[in-house]
């Protein structure tokens, strides 16, 4: 664990250790301004250590050296009530980036109109709400497990949207129904590898411009839910590696190459393309928390019009039961891929440097896997839980899985990408609220 990463422990313990004693919400005596808080204190290990276990887009993570990076964060709310219909939210979250180190966002900042009592507006930055937990996602303690099943919710591997909502709630018999329209921008950094050729490698800059969604959520008394959520938008990527490897192939073009060589870096530029594709995500979504009985699961697909991203779907089933304070539960999740949008031609490896990457970067983009998940929540102290879990990772030959291939060039990246690989991750947390 590097030194930087160990600077930023204290502020999550200390976090930790005030919270033991602290009411889970603080509201000012006139009732206007009202404070909360959350956070992560965990640790991970695996037993391999040719890729990085993380949330997708990390800067680095957990291999046989444990590490706090994929779990450890700081989240802090506030929300300031104007009027009884106009009011103010902000939230700054604390945790491990794309960059490499622990760096605070607002990862919500947006005033909320509630127009009727049964219609709400929301203008500024919102969460994501591609999941069916998406306003909590990173809420450990509001999750029964470590992390959301990433088999699932690493396929959007964005946290907020710049943009708004407009809500609709009504009662049907017993029913709460709720459709929900939203729209906006999102950019976010994501780290798909830290070094290539030796050389450091910069996160890659996902857009996401002209989203429209729709989601509708139906909650039942007993503790039943359904939610269906849709999106549409506009995909750009951006990175050094597809900046440099665009030049060159623009190059070759420029250069006088024969006409072969010219007919094949044209049909290169073609197929890795990110600029502008449609992109859409799809989500179904069914929640139980009934009695001593909790269960959910999601199934989720994702679609692009070309480019090196590829099309994929993904869901999971979770399961638990609850002994007093104790809930052991179990998690099976898959990723597949369902297409790879980028064909490139075999042809092409006469341009030697430009292929190789090429390759790369589609290679990045193989993230097949499935992953079987036990583990135990104990809520041990008001606004406290500690969760241990074990994670089996199967990842396929010809993928990288969502782990962190640090560079693809070196025989362990080679190895790791080549061949199956099951791994084991081992993780410990403590989530609480303040």
């Amino acid at each position: 664990m590097s030194k930087k990463n160990l600077r930023h422990l204290p502020l999550a313990v200390a976090a930790l250790l005030a919270c033991a004693s602290a009411q889970a919400e603080y509201t000012f005596a006139d009732g206007k301004l009202r404070l909360s808080g959350f956070g992560t204190v965990g640790v991970s290990r695996t037993n391999n250590d040719e890729a990085y276990f993380n949330y997708p887009g990390q800067g680095g993570g957990a291999d046989r050296s444990a590490s706090f990076n994929p779990d450890t964060k700081l989240g802090l709310q506030g929300t300031y009530k104007f009027t009884d219909t106009l009011s103010a939210t902000a939230q700054v979250m604390t945790k491990y980036r794309a960059t490499g180190e622990y760096k605070p966002d607002f990862d919500w900042a947006f005033a909320k109109w509630q127009a009727a009592p049964s219609v709400a507006v929301r203008v500024g930055r919102i969460g994501a709400p591609f999941f069916m937990i998406s306003d909590f996602r990173d809420v450990g303690y509001a999750n029964t497990t470590v992390r959301p099943p990433l088999d699932v919710y690493g396929q959007v591997p964005v946290s907020s949207v710049d943009g708004g909502d407009i809500s609709y709630q009504t009662n049907v018999q017993s029913a709460t129904l709720t459709a929900t329209l939203w729209g906006g921008q999102t950019k976010a950094k994501y780290a798909s590898a830290l070094r290539s050729n030796g050389t450091d490698v910069d996160p890659t800059l996902i857009k996401l411009r002209n989203q429209v969604g729709l989601n509708l959520q139906a909650e039942f008394d007993g503790g039943y839910t359904l939610r269906l959520g849709h999106m549409q938008g506009k995909l750009s990527l951006e990175s050094s590696s597809i900046g440099a490897l665009t030049s060159g192939l623009s190059g070759v073009l420029a250069g006088g190459a024969g006409a072969t060589a010219q007919a094949l870096a044209t049909q290169m530029l073609g197929a890795l393309d990110t600029t502008g594709q449609k992109a859409t995500f799809t989500g179904l979504g069914a929640s139980m928390d009934r009695d001593n009985i909790v269960l959910a699961g999601e199934y989720t697909w994702r679609r692009i019009d070309k480019g090196i991203v590829p099309d994929t779907t993904g869901w999971y089933l979770l399961g638990g039961y609850r002994f007093g304070t104790l809930l052991p539960y179990v998690v099976v999740s898959r990723l597949k891929i369902d297409e790879n949008n980028t064909a490139l031609n075999p042809q092409a490896a006469a341009l030697s440097t430009a292929y190789a990457g090429a390759q790369a970067l589609v290679k990045a983009g193989k993230v097949a896997q499935n992953t079987l998940s036990v583990g135990t929540r104990w809520d041990f102290h008001r606004g406290m839980a500690l969760k241990a879990q074990f994670d089996r990772v199967n990842k396929p030959s010809s993928s990288n899985g969502l782990f962190l291939n640090p560079d693809a060039f070196t025989a362990n990246g080679q190895d790791f990408y080549n061949n199956h690989k099951k791994v084991n991750v081992l993780s410990l947390a403590v989530d609480f609220v303040f």
